[in-house]
C-alpha cells in the first residue's frame, strides 16, 4: 500500500507505492528489481503551484541506500501531460532525478506520479531515505525549493505477507468475520479494528472475537527487526455486513419507512402523568420542548350519568377521548382513551369539558417521552 509523506515546510504531499509491496533485498541467487511510484498531490495548506520535483535516491550497499548500480535506474512520468522526466545525475553518493513542468501547475488534487524504475535493490536490509524537493509557491511567484525526506523500508529476503482477505466479503448481521492471510515466520503479527487490538502471529486465520454488526474495517500490521531497526508493513481489508445497525446523530426520512421488526427507544423514561385538568377548567397551550406522545383519559366519576371529551391537539394533529358513564356499567364506555404525536417546536393544545355539564370528575395527561426527552412544556 502507498505512504502519503508531507514536511512541515512542504506545500506538496507524496504517496510513495513501491512495487513490488514490500520491497524485499536481493540475494545472491534472487536478485530482486523494484519501482518507486511518487504521487504528487495537495499538502495541508491546500492548493499549491508547482514547477519542479527532484527525487534523490541513496546509492551503496548499506541499510539507508537503496541500490549499488545507480546507472540502471531510469525515470518516467504517468498519469499527466505537462511534465517531463529529465536523465538522472549522479550527486555524490546520490542519484538525482528531475520532473519539471513546462509551465507552474496548480496541484489541487493528484496531479502526476513521478516513477523511479529499474531500481536492483542491495543486499542489506533496512530504511532508506529518500529526498523529495519541491519547487513550490502558494501565489504562482516566488519559487522556492523544499526538501521532504521519505523511508524506503527494505525487507529480509525471506519476508512475505501477502493475500489478507476476509473468508467472506460480506456477513449476516451478528455473524462473526473470519480472516485469512499469507505471512512467513520470525514476524510479529497485530490486528486492529475500531478501537481494539490483538496479537494474532500464531494464526493465519482469525476471527473477530465479536460478532459484526456494521461495516468493519480490519488493519493487519507485520513486524520484522533487523540490524536494530523495526520494519513495519500494512494491508487493511473491510468486511460489509448485511442489514446493518446504524447510529447517527440524525436522519432525514423523505418517503415511506417500513419497520419489519421491534422497535426499541433507548433510555426511555417511565410515562407519568402530564396534566390534571378539571372540569371547567381553562386550556393549557403551549410549545413543544420535546418529541414524544401525549394520551388522555377521563378520571373516576361520582356523578350517576356523566360524559365529557377531552382533546389534545399537535399543529394540525388532533386527537380526542369521548368518556361517557351510564350509572350501571360502573365504568368509562368504550374509546374513553386518545393518543396523539408530538413533534418538537409545534404548538400543544390540552382541553377537556363535558357534554352534560356535570361538574365532578378530570382528564388526565400522560406524556410518553421519545427517548430521554424530557417534558415538552416550554
Amino acid at each position: 500500500m502507498s505512504t502519503l509523506v508531507l514536511s512541515a515546510s512542504s506545500l506538496l504531499s507524496f504517496a510513495i507505492e513501491p512495487d513490488p509491496d514490500p520491497l524485499t533485498v536481493s540475494t545472491a541467487a534472487q536478485p530482486v528489481t523494484g519501482r518507486l511510484d511518487i504521487t504528487v498531490g495537495p499538502g495541508n495548506s491546500g492548493p499549491a503551484f508547482c514547477k519542479s520535483v527532484k527525487v534523490r535516491i541513496p546509492i551503496g550497499a548499506g541499510a539507508a541506500q537503496l541500490t549499488e548500480n545507480r546507472t540502471a535506474l531510469t525515470s518516467a512520468v504517468t498519469g499527466a501531460t505537462g511534465w517531463t522526466a529529465r536523465p538522472g545525475y549522479a550527486d555524490g553518493t546520490w542519484q538525482v532525478f528531475e520532473f519539471t513542468t513546462d509551465r507552474p501547475v496548480n496541484v489541487t488534487d493528484r496531479a502526476a506520479t513521478l516513477v523511479i524504475s529499474q531500481i536492483e535493490v542491495n543486499k542489506t536490509a533496512g530504511s532508506a531515505d529518500i529526498e523529495i524537493i519541491e519547487e513550490t509557491s502558494p501565489t504562482n511567484g516566488s519559487f522556492t525549493a523544499k526538501t521532504t525526506a521519505a523511508d524506503v523500508q527494505k525487507f529480509p529476503a525471506e519476508f512475505a505477507f501477502r493475500n489478507f482477505r476476509p473468508a467472506k466479503i460480506m456477513v449476516a448481521n451478528g455473524e462473526r468475520a473470519v480472516l485469512r492471510w499469507d505471512g512467513s515466520t520470525g514476524a510479529t503479527y497485530t490486528m486492529y479494528w475500531g478501537r481494539s487490538s490483538q496479537d494474532v502471529t500464531s494464526v493465519r486465520e482469525w476471527s473477530t472475537p465479536e460478532p459484526l454488526t456494521e461495516p468493519t474495517g480490519f488493519m493487519l500490521q507485520a513486524s520484522v527487526t533487523t540490524g536494530g531497526q523495526t520494519l513495519v508493513h500494512t494491508l487493511t481489508t473491510v468486511v460489509m455486513v448485511e442489514r446493518p445497525d446504524l447510529d447517527t446523530g440524525k436522519l432525514d426520512v423523505w418517503g415511506r419507512a417500513d419497520f419489519h421488526g421491534d422497535i426499541s427507544l433507548m433510555e426511555i423514561a417511565p410515562a407519568r402523568p402530564f396534566h390534571e385538568i378539571a372540569p371547567g377548567g381553562p386550556a393549557y397551550e403551549f410549545t413543544a420542548a420535546a418529541s414524544g406522545f401525549i394520551t388522555v383519559h377521563g378520571r373516576a366519576i361520582l356523578s350517576p350519568r356523566w360524559e365529557a371529551t377531552a382533546s389534545v391537539r399537535s399543529g394540525e394533529i388532533f386527537a380526542e377521548a369521548y368518556m361517557r358513564y351510564d350509572g350501571t356499567t360502573n365504568r368509562l364506555s368504550a374509546g374513553a382513551t386518545a393518543t396523539c404525536p408530538i413533534v418538537k417546536g409545534t404548538r400543544v393544545r390540552l382541553s377537556f369539558s363535558h357534554v352534560a355539564g356535570v361538574t365532578d370528575g378530570a382528564a388526565r395527561f400522560w406524556w410518553i417521552p421519545l427517548g430521554n426527552a424530557q417534558s415538552p412544556v416550554a
